[in-house]
């Protein structure tokens, strides 16, 4: 049996599609990365912290979960876990995101949104050219439901909560051929909480434009040189009204061989900047006085 999600030995032997996994930063432990900023909701700038945990799964491709028995395959796994506050009550919201390790390939996605409203699940799974949603939510309309979309070929394929993976790809290029699906990290289904009230529209890949520069940025104080990522998603218009153009731009570190995301200007007006990062096995830091060492340096 494998402990928490530490994959064995013989896994280092395979390439992985993201060169900055092969790091020995890896071997055991997991990337997490803690983010601060803001974020919009209702309208207004709220404080967030979004944590990014970074780590290799040994994974079994007919379930689509961590393997507790021998395996050959091995899957990158992301959670993402976002934390802020509107007014009297918390949102607690959580995507895990999961890639084939050698040739990052989307295995599947799913999300769980907490917070005094309500609670909604989502997941996606990609099984040949679809991609399955299934979906249970507390807003009217979208109370359970299931539906499937083609996949659609393009030079970039991506779900909107990958990007912060795909982004620290070294051989990432500028693309006018993106096929890009809405965000899963929402309590509702057909418009994300962003925009509440704004048009609602059927989830499903859309296309944006996808844009790298190269260029120096201060960050905690230092001047580091960047990768630049633009993701354009234009507007369009469904029968309740028009969808306004949405930007995302990613700051990546490319004086470290991790190739770090430090900032990431969001499509809802909000901004999140790397405050801490470290590698650990977490799943064994589990004792009342463990804590996660307060970390700033990035790895050469």
């Amino acid at each position: 049996m494998f402990p928490g999600c530490q994959p064995p030995e013989q896994q280092y032997s395979q390439r992985a599609k993201w060169d900055f996994m092969e790091q020995s930063q890896f071997r055991g432990k997991a990337e997490v990365a803690t983010y601060e900023g803001t974020i919009i909701r209702y309208g207004k700038p709220r404080e967030a912290v979004l944590v990014l945990i970074t780590v290799l799964e040994p994974f079994l491709r007919d379930q689509l979960v961590k393997s507790e028995s021998d395996t050959d395959f091995y899957a990158i796994k992301q959670n993402q876990v976002m934390s802020y506050q509107t007014g009297v009550y918390p949102y607690r919201q959580m995507n895990s995101v999961f890639w084939s390790l050698d040739s990052g390939t989307l295995l599947k996605a799913f999300m769980t949104t907490q917070e005094w409203c309500g609670q909604t699940y989502r997941e996606l799974r990609k099984m040949g050219n679809t991609l399955q949603l299934f979906y249970s939510s507390y807003w009217e309309d979208e109370s359970r439901g299931y539906e499937t979309r083609d996949y659609p070929s393009a030079d970039y394929t991506l779900l909107y909560d990958e990007l912060p993976l795909f982004v620290r790809m070294d051989s990432l290029k500028s693309s006018q051929s993106v096929a890009l699906y809405p965000m899963l990290m929402s309590s509702q289904i057909r418009r994300p909480d962003w925009d509440i009230g704004m048009p609602s529209r059927n989830p499903d890949f859309r296309k944006a434009r996808l844009d790298v520069t190269t260029d120096e940025i201060q960050w905690q104080g230092n001047p580091r040189s960047v990768r630049i990522v633009t993701v354009t998603q234009p507007a369009f218009s469904t029968e309740s009204g028009t969808v306004p153009e949405k930007t995302d731009v990613f700051y990546v570190d490319l004086k470290s061989s991790i190739r770090p995301l430090l900032r990431w200007e969001r499509n809802d007006g909000g901004t999140l900047e790397l405050s801490n990062i470290t590698y650990t096995d977490y799943w064994e830091q589990n004792g009342p006085v463990d804590k996660l060492p307060q970390n700033l340096e990035l790895p050469e």
